[in-house]
């Protein structure tokens, strides 16, 4: 019974260091995400702390995050390990033309969009992730 015991120990200790070394190693992924906050966000806006704490709860990502419509576009911060919006009101009509221009979104390994139904139109962004939220 004793040399069952020693073999289990070790092979618990060799996958343990196997799994240890894995998810050392693994490259930590960027994910840029852009906030709508144009005006048919407001019914949502709610929601929207919401969204970006679910999407901040993956493993071995950084985030980098915006916010616009058609009068601003704005950066709220570059690369980080959590995301943080404060401070922002949904105002004015919606426009997403700007959301290639950011360094961060052509950096990123991941592009997230949040918006809602009713805003702009999505279908000419390639390679994003459109989260719609419902009010």
């Amino acid at each position: 019974m004793k040399p069952l015991a020693i073999w289990l120990a070790a092979i618990a200790v060799i996958f343990g260091g196997y799994a240890l070394v894995a998810s050392s190693t693994q490259d930590t992924s960027r994910v840029f995400v852009f906030i709508d906050s144009s005006n048919p966000m407001t019914d949502v806006w709610r929601d929207v702390p919401g969204e970006l704490d679910r999407i901040g709860d993956a493993e071995r990502s950084e985030f980098a995050l915006a916010h616009g419509q058609r009068q601003v576009v704005e950066l709220v911060h570059s690369w980080q390990s959590d995301l943080r919006l404060s401070g922002v009101e949904p105002f004015a009509p919606c426009s997403f033309d700007a959301l290639d221009d950011f360094t961060e979104a052509a950096e990123a390994d991941k592009r997230i969009l949040v918006t809602t139904t009713g805003s702009c139109e999505t279908s000419t962004l390639v390679g994003w992730d459109i989260i719609t939220l419902e009010p």
